[in-house]
């Protein structure tokens, strides 16, 4: 089941060397010209291998391939941590979750909002959020204009969405029959018509494929009979399979109404997840139905973990007026990145900088970035427990900290981590480890 995914990653990786190479001439120019706009988009708990594009074959999401076969698709990108709620402080913030309490960010740290208002553009932060309440809250961390904001997953994708705890400003744009996913859109497409004579950046956060895992009906009639007729495999579960074609859905109604305005040229797209696939059943039985919904491809283990499965993640950037090339990278860039990268297309730079990450702007022109070693840490205890890992090159280490034990793994022959090495690679990533933790 999982050798078309590993074919995919060895296609893939020719691919990154022989098609458009990424190879320039001369370092990349500086963004010029007006401001382009910024449009962030972020999936809850989709899988680096849950769209077509990156091998899934049974996932259809045509306008996410396109995007990727028009923009630069990242194969070894990474959340900058297991689950939500770290890793999205990581994107809004730039910086590594250890230096915000692991996703608790004070009302001081600078969100992306605040970045793109001192660049004077008009800013929104639409569906999940995640990092607090009150003076923590996207309105006040640099957002204009908020909606369908929460902390938490719906109670059901489809009206009223939030039971427990409803969502005014939601409620009064939907009616009985309405899809969560379909709603968010609507919203951002209304918005980004009255903007289109401004200047603009746009956090869009899903809340699917989040459990509890509930399809759009005519997506999942559509897979039924997909399967039926032609194949049948165990993940990803239908339902799931229909949230992400969903997603897709409205991806491609965003590009369209951009493309309509005259605005794509001049938009960085960025798409990503805020963690791996969830690989398990829930434990509270609510959200249990239709689970384990997806396994990650070749990558073991999934959401909660410091396995690939639970940190590595699709991204795929999109910027026409600026990039010089097209191509699957298989550049180590990480959620951190994010940050210092729109900083860098507005113009911000100084003010961007962040200590754990740096502008993947340059990979959109074909520059090779220098290595560098990737830290994780997940003291919360997840599948597997707390962890902590690093990355260098092709060489990864996981440590399993409750148990105080090592293992070496060698990403770049065995991406599943399926064969811990013998002895310790060249360079001491345990001592880089432990000069981390400490600092």
């Amino acid at each position: 089941m999982r050798q078309p995914f590993f074919l995919l990653y060895l296609c893939l990786f020719c691919l990154a060397s022989c098609t458009d190479s990424p190879a320039p001439v001369s370092a990349p120019e500086k963004p010029d010209g007006p401001l382009p706009n910024i449009l962030l988009i972020v999936a809850d708990d989709l899988g680096w291998a849950d769209l077509n594009c990156y091998g899934n074959p049974l996932v259809k999401s045509p306008h996410l391939d396109n995007l990727a076969r028009d923009g630069v698709q990242f194969m070894q990108a990474y959340a900058a941590a297991p689950k939500g709620q770290p890793s999205r402080s990581a994107l809004q913030t730039g910086l590594h979750p250890a230096r915000t309490g692991h996703g608790k960010p004070g009302a001081n740290y600078e969100t992306l909002g605040e970045l793109a208002k001192k660049a004077g553009l008009k800013t929104a932060h639409i569906g999940k959020w995640q990092l607090g309440t009150g003076d923590k809250a996207p309105d006040q961390q640099g957002y204009d204009h908020v909606f369908a904001v929460a902390e938490q997953h719906p109670d059901s994708y489809y009206y009223p969405f939030f039971t427990e705890s409803p969502i005014a400003d939601l409620l009064v744009e939907s009616q009985e029959g309405d899809y969560l996913t379909d709603k968010l859109t609507d919203h951002a497409i209304d918005v980004l018509g009255k903007w289109q004579d401004s200047t603009w950046l746009m956090s869009l956060s899903y809340y699917a494929p989040h459990v509890p895992l509930e399809g759009r009906k005519d997506k999942v009639r559509a897979y039924r009979e997909l399967v039926d007729s032609t194949h049948w495999r165990k993940f990803p579960t239908l339902e799931y399979a229909a949230m992400i074609s969903v997603i897709d859905e409205n991806v491609g109604r965003i590009i369209a109404a951009l493309k309509a305005t005259g605005q794509l040229e001049r938009t960085l797209i960025v798409f990503t997840s805020d963690n791996g696939g969830l690989h398990l059943q829930p434990d509270n039985p609510k959200l249990a139905k239709h689970t384990p919904p997806t396994d990650n491809g070749i990558l073991r283990a999934g959401k909660g973990t410091l396995y690939e499965g639970g940190i590595r993640v699709p991204l795929i950037v999109h910027f026409p007026s600026y990039a010089t090339t097209t191509y699957a990278s298989l550049a180590q860039v990480v959620g951190t990145d994010i940050f210092p990268t729109v900083g860098e297309v507005l113009r911000q730079g100084d003010y961007a900088k962040s200590p754990d990450g740096r502008s993947f702007l340059p990979i959109l022109r074909g520059v090779e970035l220098k290595q560098r070693t990737l830290f994780w840490e997940a003291p919360y205890a997840g599948p597997e427990g707390p962890a902590g890992a690093v990355r260098r090159g092709d060489f990864k280490l996981y440590l399993d900290t409750a148990h105080d034990s090592v293992t070496y793994f060698n990403i770049g022959d065995l991406p599943d981590e399926s064969l811990r090495m013998a002895t310790p690679p060249e360079g001491d990533l345990l001592g880089a480890w432990k000069q981390f933790i400490s600092r």
